[in-house]
């Protein structure tokens, strides 16, 4: 019977983490004493069979034992606020008792410790959708709808604004907005990419043309820089004049899935 107990009160104080620490991560506060505050959730759950509770009375233990964990673990400005962190508090509360109930009713009892291992997975498959939807919600958060306009030529793109994109142009000083091979082709229709590659092309036959030595980006070798009239940024409608573009080969398209990659001084 200890052991039961034992196993038990370590069942529900891991069960307690995992949830305090996905109402953490979704309310994006960090939870502080989280371990005493789970032995205290667990405790008093392990001793509430004693009291022989009926269905509302034990409801309403587990709505005081939600509010003495919170106040334990987070902080919180306003009651709405509290409110809020309570809300999640509850529902992730839900989504690890619900996803151990679900599998005993399709395969019946199991031994205690499986509810540990179903709980951790449902965390860890928690964190992997989070990671995924932060990394889209801060693609999304830095992405910018473009207009770049040369001559007669506009073409509208999306770009990416990288705060790791500090090139400047060495001639003129001006900020370098990278660009793949494909947004290239759009103002330089005659020029081919073996041309590019092989570096096969008249330069005059492109807007200020010249060479820039890059480490990194590039891959250490010598990018095409060249000007075009305009950059406009839609939604805030700002507009940058002459601005310097340089040709990248390196595949940033692949990992921010823009074909362009605006300066850090474009924020």
């Amino acid at each position: 019977m200890e052991i039961v107990i034992e196993q038990t009160l370590m069942i529900s104080i891991f069960l307690n983490y995992f949830i305090l620490k996905m109402t953490s991560r979704i309310v994006g506060e960090k939870a502080r004493l989280v371990f005493i505050s789970s032995k205290i959730g667990g405790l008093i759950s392990l001793i509430t069979p004693i009291w022989h509770l009926n269905a509302l009375l034990k409801i309403c233990l587990m709505i005081c034992v939600a509010f003495i964990m919170i106040l334990i673990s987070f902080k919180y400005k306003s009651i709405k606020q509290f409110f809020t962190i309570f809300t999640i508090f509850m529902f992730s509360t839900f989504i690890f008792g619900g996803a151990s109930f679900a599998l005993q009713e399709i395969f019946g009892q199991f031994p205690i410790f499986i509810i540990a291992i179903i709980a951790s997975v449902v965390y860890i498959i928690f964190l992997f959708i989070t990671k995924i939807v932060g990394r889209k919600r801060k693609k999304q958060n830095f992405t910018y709808n473009l207009t770049i306009k040369d001559g007669d030529k506009m073409i509208d793109e999306e770009g990416y604004l990288d705060s790791g994109n500090v090139l400047y142009d060495t001639l003129t000083n001006k900020p370098i907005v990278l660009v793949t091979y494909d947004v290239f082709h759009k103002l330089y229709e005659d020029i081919s990419l073996v041309s590019l590659l092989t570096k096969d092309f008249a330069t005059s036959a492109i807007k200020n043309a010249h060479y820039l030595k890059v480490k990194g980006i590039g891959k250490g070798g010598s990018m095409l820089i060249f000007t075009v009239d305009q950059i406009q940024i839609s939604g805030d409608e700002r507009e940058f004049k002459n601005v310097s573009l340089g040709l990248s080969f390196s595949g940033f398209e692949k990992s921010f899935g823009k074909n362009v990659l605006l300066h850090c001084d474009f924020s």
